[in-house]
């Protein structure tokens, strides 16, 4: 089960995968207590530069100083993989951001195998599975730890289509201000949590009990991942 864990696939994420080449345009990328480069590599990489998580593993200083390095040791390694994404249409990205995640989590990961705790690793993996939601619902390997059917594997990737749909219209439509859909005044960052809550919720109504729990077991106690928003 551990390329599970390894593999993100969440649609939040993509920006924070794609490293120096795009982060230059995101000046609040430096941003957080993990210091810069934390977010570049995306996954666990992501997780481990969130305060909040920061805290619920109860990381060091000192370690949070070596998974600094070991993040920027692998980052720098798919550089220059990370800025030809940008050369790739919409879906092939997604897919290369999806290897090339899975790719800096697992290296990330075992270069951190001296430095984490067991009991942190674990959590970490946890947490990894909560923020991918319904992406992680997807993953091959996950679908047949939870013994989905294929007609749960159709409903639960219809409410993907549709919620990447409803996501399309409150990205950032640039401009002075970063203006986005979503109405005048609104909260696009906001109104994109909610959505992506709303079909996490839709796609574990899908799951049979028995799947639910196999689901909880596997994700641990609940923990809400703040993120803040670029340039705030």
């Amino acid at each position: 089960m551990k390329s599970v864990y390894a593999t993100v696939t969440t649609v939040l994420l993509v920006s924070l995968l794609a490293g120096p080449a795009m982060a230059q345009r995101q000046k609040g990328d430096r941003q957080g207590r993990g210091g810069p480069g934390m977010r570049g590599a995306g996954g666990v990489a992501m997780i481990l530069s969130n305060p909040g998580a920061q805290e619920e593993l109860k990381l060091t200083p000192e370690q949070i100083t070596k998974i600094t390095e070991v993040v920027s040791k692998v980052r720098k390694n798919h550089e220059n993989d990370f800025a030809k994404v940008r050369e790739l249409s919409p879906t092939e990205q997604r897919q290369k951001m999806q290897e090339l995640g899975k790719a800096s989590s697992e290296e990330i990961l075992k270069d951190l195998e001296d430095t984490l705790k067991p009991e942190q690793t674990k959590r970490l993996k946890e947490i990894e599975l909560q923020v991918r939601g319904m992406q992680a619902l997807l993953d091959p390997e996950v679908a047949t730890a939870l013994t989905l059917s294929d007609a749960q594997k159709e409903k639960i990737k219809s409410i993907d289509d549709d919620v990447r749909a409803e996501l399309s219209s409150l990205r950032p439509t640039g401009g002075p201000g970063g203006g986005a859909g979503g109405g005048a005044g609104g909260n696009p960052f906001q109104k994109m949590q909610a959505l992506r809550k709303e079909a996490m919720s839709k796609a574990l109504g899908v799951l049979t009990d028995p799947q639910k729990k196999t689901w909880q077991g596997m994700t641990g106690k609940p923990f809400e991942m703040r993120f803040q928003r670029p340039g705030a």
